[in-house]
């Protein structure tokens, strides 16, 4: 896929770069799971490709209203009338806006404020089911050391810009345990990115 093919405020490249990567993790771990919320869902590219992957899963796509044509456009364009249209979910602005049995986010944390990180952890610990499954995708630090000298780079730029920064994969255990929301798996990706998967108790 080329970017030349779609308008480009709608196209990101690293979305179509790590999307093949992600769903190979994605797929074997969602053949029981019937609904998942996207947080964050952004231009729509990830939530159009994995649910065309995943035609027995109902992909609910969430972001600012501002990306709302984007997503559409990805829905249509991958001819996926049966899934739902997005909704409007900012953490900390909005609650919590739909019942589904998996979570997953990409790319959020280190764009967001600490405050609402925890806050992001504490709503999908409160509001998933027993058994229930969170998928992280991102770049992260753990034990407060960066897995590449890019990956440092790339933090203190977000952090000059005002972004929240890598968050360390410890201070996110920290704030999953107080909502029985545990770390199961950490699976190196390309790019020096994380795979996280988490499970609610």
């Amino acid at each position: 896929m080329t970017s030349n093919q779609h308008p480009a405020a709608f196209f990101n490249r690293a979305a179509d770069n790590n999307k093949q990567a992600i769903i190979e993790q994605l797929a074997p771990r969602l053949t029981s799971s019937r609904c998942l919320l996207e947080i964050g869902s952004g231009t729509g590219q990830h939530a159009a490709f994995f649910a065309k992957a995943l035609p027995q899963l109902r992909w609910q796509t969430s972001d600012q209203q501002t990306n709302d044509a984007a997503i559409q456009y990805w829905q249509e364009y991958m001819l996926l009338s049966e899934q739902p249209p997005p909704l409007s979910y900012q953490v900390g602005k909005d609650v919590w806006p739909c019942d589904c049995d998996a979570v997953y986010t990409a790319n959020t944390a280190h764009i967001m404020r600490k405050e609402l990180v925890e806050l992001m952890y504490s709503d999908i610990g409160d509001n998933l089911p027993s058994n229930g499954q969170l998928f992280h995708y991102g770049p992260f630090k753990q034990a407060g050391q960066y897995s590449s000298e890019s990956n440092r780079e790339f933090d203190l730029m977000l952090q000059a810009q005002g972004y929240g920064g890598l968050r360390d994969i410890e201070q996110l255990q920290a704030w999953a345990a107080k909502h029985d929301l545990h770390l199961k798996e950490t699976i190196a990706m390309p790019a020096n990115n994380l795979f996280l998967v988490w499970q609610k108790a």
